[in-house]
């Protein structure tokens, strides 16, 4: 197994949970924890050795099987009964059914998810001046895919629930004119930051990057400030000492061009060492969040000693549009991306069907004309080059006001736009739609709708993104309901979703252990009909589990070489699906 992962390098720690959150009644399958299976022989010594097993206390983070459908959640231990040999937890979700559970259906944490020591960060990564694009981070050491670079806790979380008083006041204040940021978040964000950090704290806020370090204060600030005099100053405790209006403005421009929108709530999180990271639209980072809100950083790609660190300021679906739309989009931090998917001289997700020979494709170029067809060879002349490019302006507005359920009306504009654009990022913004609208009712259309998005991704952007994560494993799940014979073709998309996941999330994650749970369920036998094997005792259900991933885990994945973008935003609700991104400011 370990050999096949390939770009993982090693057997990870295992932890089996229902696909994204949602609660599904049947027993789910089992996956060897890392002690498992790395030394089972030790595991059972140190058992012998402490024949009372672990010990936990109130206030622990853990790991633990809900008994509604068998499955791990995260949860806080309440209490624990040491003659019982269980324990009383809180979940995540606050879910209030099935919280007693045996010290042998509790799992430790994973290390993945914990904060790193300032010490430890440092150690990993360093912060130095780039030419052009000012202080950036750059890795100290040598980093495999898919490994985590560092795990960061944040400097603040603002979320109105921490003053919900002046929430509401600001919100007020908003209703009654709106503010020219068109949230109040960074506002609160910037007052809450005052009002409850140390010294220290204030300052790794005000060190951030700002356009303008020398900002006056704006109208919102003043303006909020006097409200805040005059109705709230017990909140504030002012006293003698009001606010500096500028040193208000400062934070919340750091705030506005620093922060991440919280995965759960409507607040913005700040970090320190993670707000260094540049961004680029192929980024060689990938991101998640563990315990209390920490932010894990991951290689996107294997990254060398000296190599910078970027993540994407957008979010997935962003990356899949042409260079001048993300362009666009980055205005929001007032800079122009200078990556190497924005410096190439054709942009191969802009095509057009050959009007010559009806068969290749003619990409459009940064001077603003076509290149030749890849098939015959022939060039537009600067009629058709106009002509073509007035059609995408206008089907680029006919997409961006389509109404996603009304599907007549997006069947009609997709057929009319596969006659005149090939391998387009429009199509793939409507593939996305009909996708979504036939899923259900017709799962053959759905098929194909997804075959060409993937292919779409796989074209214009190769590596591991959520969105094509999920698109492979979605892939197979139709196939598996649709054609239950071609075992072969559903498994590997299984196997793909899982690899390409356990780059971005690792493979502990709840993310990761749906397609691998699916790919033990269908090498167990219990993909024809749905139902999951029982594997027997924990023991057998471990070595099952190990079996089925070694002969199944045989596909590599191939790498080529605003508030931001959430990518990934897990939910421990067992009930409903995580909101998969945030919002981008």
């Amino acid at each position: 197994l370990n050999q096949r992962i390939g770009a993982l390098g090693r057997l990870a720690p295992w932890v089996s949970r229902p696909v994204r959150g949602t609660r599904r009644h049947h027993k789910a399958s089992h996956m060897p924890s890392r002690e498992a299976a790395a030394a089972p022989e030790e595991q059972a010594l140190a058992a012998e050795d402490d024949p009372m097993g672990p010990r936990w206390k109130s206030g622990d983070r853990v790991y633990a099987v809900w008994a509604g459908n068998g499955c791990y959640y995260s949860a806080t231990v309440d209490e624990v009964q040491h003659a019982k040999r269980t324990l009383t937890v809180t979940w995540d979700d606050h879910d209030a059914s099935h919280r007693t559970v045996s010290f042998e259906q509790v799992m430790e944490p994973s290390e993945d998810t914990k904060a790193w020591s300032m010490a430890r960060i440092n150690r990993r990564v360093s912060v130095r001046d780039s030419p052009g694009k000012g202080r950036c981070l750059f890795i100290n050491e040598g980093v495999e895919a898919g490994h985590v670079v560092f795990v960061e806790k944040p400097t603040l979380v603002a979320l109105p629930i921490l003053s919900q008083k002046l929430w509401a006041h600001l919100q007020k204040l908003h209703e009654a004119q709106p503010l020219q940021l068109g949230t109040i978040t960074f506002h609160f964000a910037a007052l809450l930051s005052q009002l409850q950090l140390d010294p220290d704290s204030i300052n790794i806020i005000l060190d951030k990057f700002v356009p303008e370090p020398d900002e006056e204060p704006g109208e919102d600030v003043v303006r909020i400030l006097k409200s805040l005099h005059e109705t709230m100053p017990e909140v504030l405790q002012l006293g003698d000492k009001p606010m500096d209006p500028r040193r208000l403005q400062r934070l919340v421009s750091a705030w506005r061009y620093n922060s991440f929108g919280h995965h759960k709530e409507d607040g913005l999180v700040l970090y320190n060492r993670i707000s260094m990271c540049a961004h680029s639209c192929d980024p060689s980072c990938c991101w998640s969040y563990g315990d209390e809100d920490a932010f894990v950083l991951r290689a996107r790609i294997a990254l060398s000693k000296g190599e910078e660190l970027t993540i994407s300021y957008l979010q997935d679906e962003d990356l899949l549009k042409s260079t001048a739309v993300r362009q666009q989009k980055l205005q929001n931090w007032r800079f122009t991306c200078q990556c190497t998917r924005c410096r190439l001289k054709i942009d191969v997700g802009r095509g057009f069907r050959c009007r010559k020979c009806r068969v290749g494709v003619l990409y459009s170029s940064v001077t603003g004309g076509l290149e030749p067809c890849r098939v015959c060879c022939a060039s537009p002349n600067a009629e058709e080059v106009q002509m073509l490019l007035h059609l995408e302006e206008e089907y680029v507005l006919r997409v961006e006001n389509l109404d996603k359920t009304d599907v007549s009306d997006v069947e009609t504009v997709y057929q009319a736009a596969i006659d005149i654009f090939e391998r387009h990022w429009i199509l793939y913004v409507m593939d996305t739609m009909l996708w979504e609208a036939y899923r259900e009712k017709s799962p053959p259309d759905a098929i194909e709708h997804q075959r060409r998005r993937i292919e779409f991704h796989e074209h214009y952007y190769c590596r591991p993104t959520f969105i094509l994560a999920w698109c492979h494993e979605e892939f197979g799940d139709c196939l598996q309901n649709q054609f239950a014979h071609r075992k072969w073709q559903y498994i590997q998309e299984f196997q793909r979703a899982y690899q390409m996941l356990a780059i971005l999330c690792g493979t502990n994650h709840q993310y990761t252990a749906s397609p691998y749970n699916k790919l033990w369920q269908a090498n167990c036998g219990g993909a024809a009909n749905g139902n999951s094997a029982s594997a027997g005792t924990p023991a057998e259900a471990q070595a099952a589990a190990a079996s089925a991933a070694a002969s199944s885990a045989t596909v590599e994945v191939e790498l080529d070489g605003d508030v931001r973008g959430v990518h990934d935003v897990p939910s421990n609700g067992k009930s409903s699906d995580p909101q998969r991104w945030g919002v981008g400011w």
